[in-house]
């Protein structure tokens, strides 16, 4: 009986544990989709027209999301004319996801 009882204490504490990873992962995976999701709007707003992307920017907005908003969403950007260095970060519970990426002008 007390060689059953551990193996099912052993085998719960790995099903738990296994649980929470899967849970980790889904939740980063989310997030890495929702950063990429921002910046892609950054680039269609720069590539729709250019020069008054880099006259008139301002850094958008990103809300919380989720299934109960349980993901915060950060963006921060740095302008010059010819370029903006766009940094988004998604923070839930105690982790975070951070992307980055720079907005150049190009000639057609």
């Amino acid at each position: 009986l007390a060689v059953v009882t551990v193996a099912l204490v052993v085998s719960m504490a790995t099903v738990s544990s296994a649980t929470k990873v899967s849970r980790v992962a889904r939740q980063r995976l989310e997030a890495t989709k929702y950063a990429e999701k921002v910046l892609e709007v950054l680039r269609r707003e720069r590539d729709r027209d250019q020069e008054t992307f880099f006259d008139t920017a301002v850094c958008g907005l990103c809300g919380p999301f989720g299934a109960n908003l349980e993901f915060a969403c950060q963006l921060s950007c740095s302008f010059t004319t010819t370029d903006v260095q766009a940094t988004v970060e998604i923070l839930w519970e105690s982790s975070q996801v951070s992307l980055s990426t720079v907005l150049s002008k190009y000639k057609l």
